[in-house]
C-alpha cells in the first residue's frame, strides 16, 4: 500500500525550500487535495495547520505519493519532529483527503502547540492563494 503526504505550505509545489528538491526526487505529485476539519494560519513566514471539529473548515494542498519509506524520516526532521524538547512543533498523523477522483488516507503535519499569538487565519485555506 502506498504512503501519501499532504503538503499545505512550504512543502507545496514551486516553493523555494531546499527540501522541495528532495521531495521532487522522493515522491510523485498526485495533484491538489482538500483536507476537512482543519484551518490554516500564517505564523510569521510559515503556515500552521490545526484540527477543528467543523467539517466546513477546509485546507487546500498538494498530495504526493512517496516513492520510498525513508522519505518520511527526512521530512520529519525538516518539520522538527524528534528534535529539541517535547512537545515538538509539529506532529504527523494520518487523515483522509479528497482529490478530484477519490478519497485517500495520507500523512499530514499538524501544529502541535498552542496557536501562536499573532498567527493570522488564512480564510481561503490555501497558503499559495490567501
Amino acid at each position: 500500500m502506498a504512503d501519501y503526504l499532504f503538503t499545505y505550505g512550504t512543502l507545496r509545489l514551486n516553493q523555494s525550500q531546499p527540501i522541495i528538491d528532495f521531495l521532487s526526487k522522493s515522491a510523485t505529485l498526485v495533484g491538489l487535495a482538500v483536507i476537512s476539519k482543519a484551518q490554516l494560519y500564517k505564523n510569521d513566514w510559515y503556515p500552521v495547520l490545526v484540527e477543528t471539529n467543523n467539517e466546513y473548515d477546509e485546507v487546500v494542498g498538494d498530495l504526493y505519493e512517496l516513492n520510498h519509506e525513508s522519505a518520511l524520516q527526512i521530512i520529519d526532521e525538516y518539520e522538527g519532529i524528534g528534535i529539541g524538547d517535547m512537545p515538538y512543533e509539529y506532529r504527523r498523523n494520518k487523515v483522509k483527503v479528497k482529490t478530484e477522483q477519490e478519497e485517500l488516507e495520507t500523512w499530514v503535519y499538524f501544529y502541535n502547540k498552542d496557536l501562536p499569538k499573532g498567527a493570522v487565519l488564512i480564510g481561503s485555506g490555501d497558503f499559495l492563494n490567501p
